[in-house]
């Protein structure tokens, strides 16, 4: 399935909770697509040829490193994280560090967009995100499958603090596992683990507007507008997977998860849930929900 139908597919599954924000700043709002490798980096480096006491360099390092300084200011730079003034090769650069979710060529764009902004600068481009020499192993991670007979719905945990807090009756108790669990990697920069996964994106229903549920993505574009809507907030990245290359998963990630929606985004109850088993994925299929087919690949069935 190609990307903008994959991200068509799984947006229709999302319904009526999908409420676009009305009003977003456009140096500091949410990305239209998430950072690809959000457990890295998300910077930017703007190079100068004017001098480092240029008042335009001042005042964005000024409010970059105190937002009270210059709010409006503060707010076309993209709110950044941490703003780092170096000189590299006898050349002035201000690397700009934003939310690790924002996706650092976007943002980057913005400030070129920005012509007053970008005037002392004669480079705004990304950094890369890259490893040398060769790669590691990539950590496993277990997956588990829970249910919740009160509200039917079903979730996946890969943390096992959560995990023994479910256990224990957290998150309102009635969680119990299903036997269902995956292994899997997690996500990757380019050349640093083999093999190499994509993160996938952790969604929670809005408080008040959203559903009480979770989604998972590993579609940059998806998390990229459920980053833009009220009814999804943005989480973690708590795992990594591949990508189905038109429904089919690879030798280094054979297993493949399909999606069901229980169809319910006319009530605010969306939930979703995900197996590898045809048996299971046909019996719900049979209960009503609609079946997207495999959209995460991952190691193996069961815990590691």
């Amino acid at each position: 399935m190609n990307s903008n139908k994959l991200l068509a597919v799984a947006l229709a599954s999302l319904g009526a909770t999908l409420v676009p924000v009305a009003t977003v700043t456009a140096g500091s709002g949410p990305t239209e697509i998430c950072n690809a490798n959000p457990s890295f980096s998300s910077s930017i480096t703007l190079r100068y040829n004017v001098p480092a006491n240029d008042p335009r360099i001042e005042r964005m390092v000024a409010a970059g490193r105190d937002p009270k300084f210059d709010p409006a200011l503060y707010e076309r730079m993209g709110a950044p994280k941490q703003v780092l003034v170096l000189q590299i090769n006898g050349t002035n650069v201000m690397i700009l560090d934003y939310a690790l979710i924002q996706d650092p060529e976007e943002m980057a764009a913005r400030i070129r967009a920005d012509a007053e902004l970008a005037a002392p600068f004669n480079l705004v481009g990304a950094n890369g995100t890259f490893c040398d020499g060769v790669p590691a192993a990539a950590p496993t991670v277990g997956v588990r499958e829970y249910y919740n007979s009160k509200i039917n719905h079903f979730y996946m945990s890969s943390n096992p603090d959560e995990m023994a807090w479910l256990d224990a009756g957290g998150g309102g108790g009635g969680w119990v596992h299903t036997g269902e669990a995956w292994t899997t990697h997690m996500d990757s920069a380019p050349n640093c683990y083999t093999p190499n996964y994509s993160p996938v994106y952790l969604f929670y229903g809005t408080p008040g507007i959203g559903p009480n549920s979770h989604y998972y993505t590993t579609n940059p574009a998806e998390c990229g507008y459920l980053r833009n809507t009220t009814g999804w907030t943005y989480l973690t990245t708590p795992f990594g997977a591949q990508r189905t290359n038109n429904g089919a998963c690879t030798l280094e990630a054979p297993v493949g998860l399909m999606l069901l929606y229980n169809n319910r985004a006319a009530q605010n109850d969306s939930n979703h849930r995900y197996t590898s088993s045809q048996a299971i994925y046909q019996s719900m299929l049979a209960q009503g929900w609609i079946g997207y087919g495999v959209q995460l690949c991952v190691k193996a069935n069961g815990a590691p």
